[in-house]
């Protein structure tokens, strides 16, 4: 699926919503656009061209015209039909990346709970797909009352329910794609290591627990993490004890032992090579709490 891949922050930004019911006949306009417009329809369908490329948008299909390129109605509407618009821009004014993408590998950022900046994030939104109109139609009718009658307050609200939207169309990509199978598997597999990283790692159990076989299991993470199970284990292992030097007074081994490594050295090692600090040094620097 081709994607239109935003780097945020800061994150796009809606302009207006709108909805429309066009009676048969109905050409859209030709016109150059200084905003991306994102087209859903509900009913009918719309035919558009954006630079020579033509598109049908059926019932269920939305489309992402973009700004700068010049599109138009290139067939009348046969039917009635039925369409929700959003205008959208991205504050830095980057063109996104035009990206080929089912699933994508989504690697885990490295963190602290003490972060003063945030951490870098990507939007995807399909260029033209199918979506799910059962949860998005409710969500684009909530965001046309506050459009309605906006103030500073609502205008804020509007944002967060465009940020939803985004989020639905995202989660679309990775569950409604020929990949959506590997990602579950790879969601259900990180959430295994997580919920067990203070007991002794074994593929063997792993397989019996999630009835599959380990190297089906560890290609569905790698490909959705850039991870094998154990360095995906270790990255948690090292998340927890990075929150346990900086919210508690537990004696250096102990919290290795809570993190699954019960050889302090081992964990020593592992610590200082994940984050070039040693469990004391990142203790010294990022603890929150004094035991008087």
């Amino acid at each position: 699926m081709l994607v239109l891949e935003f780097e945020a922050p800061p994150f796009p930004l809606l302009a207006t919503v709108g909805y429309a019911l066009w009676k048969p006949g109905v050409t859209h306009a030709e016109r150059v656009f200084e905003a991306y417009d994102l087209i859903l329809c509900t009913k009918g369908a719309l035919f558009m061209e954006e630079e020579g490329i033509t598109y049908e948008i059926h019932a269920g299909k939305l489309l992402v015209l973009e700004p700068g390129k010049r599109h138009r109605g290139y067939h009348p509407t046969e039917e009635e039909t039925e369409v929700y618009w959003i205008h959208f821009c991205h504050p830095n004014h980057l063109p996104p990346k035009r990206i080929e993408k089912q699933g994508g590998q989504q690697a885990p950022l490295a963190r602290t709970d003490q972060d003063t900046e945030p951490r870098p994030a990507l939007v995807d939104i399909p260029k033209f797909a199918d979506v799910e109109l059962r949860t998005l139609r409710p969500l684009l009718d909530e965001m046309i009352t506050l459009h309605r009658s906006l103030t500073p307050y609502r205008s804020f609200e509007l944002q967060l329910r465009f940020g939803e939207l985004l989020l639905q169309l995202q989660e679309g990509i990775r569950h409604g794609g020929p990949q959506s199978r590997s990602y579950e598997l790879s969601e259900r597999v990180a959430t295994y290591l997580e919920d067990r990283l203070d007991l002794p790692f074994d593929a063997g159990v792993m397989e019996r627990d999630l009835h599959f076989h380990f190297d089906y299991l560890a290609r569905c993470l790698k490909q959705h993490t850039g991870m094998s199970p154990l360095q995906y284990r270790h990255h948690q292992q090292i998340e927890r004890a990075k929150r346990l030097l900086a919210h508690t007074d537990e004696p250096l081994k102990r919290i290795g032992e809570q993190c699954g490594f019960p050889d302090p050295n081992y964990f020593a090692r592992l610590f200082k090579r994940e984050t070039s600090f040693t469990p004391g040094a990142y203790r010294r620097r990022y603890r929150v709490i004094r035991m008087d």
